[in-house]
């Protein structure tokens, strides 16, 4: 069994970190947790910094959990 592995990516919008880490959960079979898709599909601004923070503490919450089930997790987290 192969080690689960944390990776995160990180950059301005339009910089390609969600192609990015789409393509890394794909070659890896990794779990992607995108916040932006999360914030989306609450109907919620990626600029209201409150749902932002909630979001980003639930998938760092999330992806432990699925880190400790031994499968890797890719964030794919905005600036």
């Amino acid at each position: 069994m192969s080690t689960a592995r944390l990776l995160l990516t990180c950059g301005l919008p339009g910089s390609g970190k969600t192609t990015l880490a789409s393509q890394l959960a794909a070659d890896r079979g990794a779990v992607r947790l995108a916040k932006d898709e999360w914030l989306w599909a609450l109907g919620s601004s990626p600029w209201d910094e409150t749902t932002n923070e909630k979001i980003e503490h639930e998938l760092w919450c999330l992806a432990q959990e699925i880190l400790r089930l031994g499968l890797s997790v890719v964030l794919d987290f905005g600036l």
